[in-house]
């Protein structure tokens, strides 16, 4: 998932940006992070327009003085390529200019929103969004997505849910975020709250409509368990066969946490005749949170449980548990008060309160079984090992891409999961040549990230 908390990082801790000299420079601590995203609008059977669109914050960007004020850039470059065949289809370079006129405006400059449209034919593509603050290149990020350009349907249809900041109707066609009649604001980031963004617009294309037909258009926002939070629901008929529809939902009232927002159209029976969903992240840090999950309930699974079962269990917790968790039961004594602990622990996790959806004890006990399984190397403990711990966090992989020695490369693997922060890589390099695999490189926010990786083959 797009790092919530590193987003909210970047938007609310912008008091660790320093000024250098005598406001010369602007160096800045908070991390550098672009936002991408991806949609998909039949342009006609066979072909597709896809839309990039990229955002960043101008107080992630070193700038440096001049007469006018602070300016810098963004060096963004984007690959295409053929899956089937790795033939490289665009690789284009953009720079984005960033200009402030005093060091004040850079905490209060909102994200800079680009996008980039192309046309694609049937087939399915790699795409890879790389951002680089153009006065030190080390500040750089990275995103991957896998798109597959179908066929256009006969039925009614629905194009990938374009989630907005903002849509306004417009007729300014020389506007870089002008569609079919109106301005929409990419929100590549998919984080919306209070702070930012306190209602969800979203822009979606419908293809094969009847002429006539009263059709429903509802959007839900849903909980890890399909609860249905947030909803709207609107009757609409059509005079064409391919129209456009924009809506609006306001997601105050939600709490913190990830969800999905679900766009449908249904008859007036309410038969589903076409859905599309996309994950999206909420912050509003006004809203009380409340744990779904009970206690009480899960203090039974740990009644049995022998003090060395208990304490070999908080050691296993380590890649969810914080440095806080791990000391507060370190000073507990008695047998029950550390059953206590990890009940109220596994009830937190449970609940979505610690921003790890889907996430239950039973998942996450039988993925270290299976890392131990899979993983084990020189006496190690497979859930100790790198592979085991990605394992164990974001599940199996969508695609393992293994590359074995050759001349003077050692063995290397890479995990493809396409949808984490839309599309992340593991790559871990075999360095001992004892099938210890150690994590090299990661596009995953806040795990290891070593851009020159390639050296460790060597």
């Amino acid at each position: 998932m797009k790092n919530i908390l590193l987003h909210i990082y970047c938007v609310l801790a912008l008091l660790l940006l320093s000024i250098e000299g005598q406001s010369q420079t602007i160096h800045v601590q908070n991390p550098f992070i672009i936002n991408a995203s991806v949609n998909r609008f039949w342009q006609s059977d066979s072909t597709s327009f896809l839309e990039i669109a990229t955002a960043f914050y101008p107080s992630q960007v070193m700038l440096t003085k001049d007469s006018i004020g602070y300016y810098g850039s963004v060096e963004l470059r984007i690959t295409i390529q053929k899956k089937s065949s790795g033939t490289l289809i665009h690789a284009d370079r953009y720079v984005v200019p960033v200009r402030i006129l005093d060091s004040d405006s850079v905490l209060i400059t909102k994200s800079i929103v680009n996008k980039i449209i192309y046309q694609l034919e049937l087939g399915s593509y790699s795409i890879a969004v790389y951002g680089f603050n153009s006065l030190i290149r080390s500040r750089c990020d990275s995103s991957i997505f896998v798109v597959n350009i179908e066929k256009k349907p006969n039925t009614t249809a629905l194009s990938d849910i374009e989630l907005s900041a903002n849509i306004s109707e417009s007729s300014d066609r020389k506007d870089p975020f002008y569609k079919n009649s109106y301005r929409v604001i990419p929100n590549p980031s998919l984080v919306f709250g209070s702070i930012e963004s306190p209602t969800i617009f979203s822009y979606a294309e419908l293809y094969n409509l009847k002429k006539g037909l009263v059709y429903l258009i509802k959007v839900q926002v849903v909980d890890s368990k399909d609860r249905i939070l947030k909803h709207r629901t609107r009757a609409r008929q059509f005079s064409v066969t391919d129209a456009v529809d924009i809506t609006t939902l306001n997601i105050t009232s939600l709490s913190s946490g990830k969800y999905k927002y679900r766009y449908i159209i249904s008859d007036t029976l309410g038969n589903g005749v076409a859905q599309t969903e996309k994950v999206i992240y909420i912050y509003n840090p006004q809203v009380q949170q409340t744990s779904v999950a009970s206690t009480s309930a899960k203090s039974a699974e740990f009644s049995g449980m022998t003090d060395d079962e208990l304490k070999d269990e908080i050691k296993k917790i380590q890649y969810i548990a914080t440095s806080e968790n791990i000391k507060m039961f370190s000073k507990l004594t008695e047998v029950e008060a550390r059953r206590n602990f990890l009940s109220k622990f596994w009830a937190n996790v449970e609940s979505g309160n610690r921003n790890i959806n889907d996430l239950t004890r039973a998942k996450y006990l039988q993925r270290i079984i299976l890392a131990n399984e899979r993983f084990r190397v020189m006496g190690k403990e497979g859930w100790k090992t790198d592979r085991g711990r990605v394992y164990i966090l974001y599940a199996e992989p969508d695609e393992i891409q293994r590359f074995p020695s050759s001349g003077d490369s050692k063995p290397y693997e890479i995990w493809n999961y396409y949808s984490i922060e839309s599309g992340v890589q593991f790559i871990f390099v075999d360095r001992s040549g004892f099938g210890n695999y150690m994590l090299v490189h990661s596009t995953k926010r806040g795990e290891l990230q070593d851009e020159e990786w390639e050296r460790n083959l060597r």
